[in-house]
């Protein structure tokens, strides 16, 4: 694998030695583990030793351990002392959950607070690499806006996993095949998103929920096909 930036030694100060800002070598390292992970290039179980992971990336160890923060959260590493970083045994069911607690949500969001009125940015949809990450940024405005922020929070903590997961070779590497009702799936998505642009949190709501329902279909309809391949092949 390709490095990203050399850092010979681990450092406390702000930035790394070449002048590269830590978080910015955070952001990297994240990514880059976040798609190694995804597409099985580190098996789940697979121990791996933080200074072999900061010598493989071609950095140095604080921004690996600053990056394996949100992969924990994610619940897709394991961090143990003295042992290091084990891959979490994560499902593609797992997946599917976290788009079922977000359907949940817009269904009958959680309030806890008064509605606010704050207006949609589109802005929010543009570094999306999926459908799914777009899904997500559109949810968490409508959660805001209906008084849950702490739902909205955590739903926002789940864009980048949910983003990546859904990207061509991710999906693919998963046995998804990504291209099916693609189409219709970015017309809700698009229905949504106009939606929100016009300030109609409700409707924006239901087009996002008809948007989950096609997002939770898809593994189900790998497995169907599979399951179907194998009793013609018998």
């Amino acid at each position: 694998m390709t490095g990203l930036l050399r850092a010979d030694s681990d450092t406390t100060s702000a930035s790394d030695p070449l002048g590269v800002p830590r978080n910015l070598l955070r952001d990297a390292v994240f990514e880059r583990m976040l798609r190694s992970i995804l597409c099985g290039e580190y098996r789940r179980g697979q121990r791996l030793r933080l200074d072999a992971l900061a010598d493989d990336m071609r950095v140095s160890r604080t921004p690996v351990r600053e990056a394996l923060v949100p992969l924990e959260a994610l619940r897709l590493v394991i961090v143990q002392r003295y042992v290091g970083v084990v891959i979490a045994p994560w499902t593609v069911g797992q997946m599917v959950e976290r788009t079922r607690i977000a359907q949940s949500m817009l269904v009958d969001p959680p309030t806890s607070c008064a509605r606010s009125d704050e207006p949609f940015d589109p802005a929010v949809l543009r570094d999306c690499l999926s459908e799914a990450g777009a899904f997500v940024e559109l949810a968490v405005w409508v959660l805001r806006r209906s008084g849950a922020p702490v739902s909205a929070d955590w739903l926002r903590s789940q864009q980048p996993v949910l983003d990546v997961f859904h990207t061509d070779d991710i999906a693919r590497a998963n046995g998804i095949d990504i291209a099916a009702d693609w189409t219709k799936r970015m017309h809700v998505l698009k229905a949504a998103r106009t939606a929100a642009l016009a300030d109609d949190v409700d409707l924006c709501a239901v087009r996002l929920i008809e948007l989950s329902e096609l997002l939770i279909a898809l593994p189900e309809r790998f497995r169907s096909a599979e399951r179907l391949r194998t009793v013609e092949t018998a």
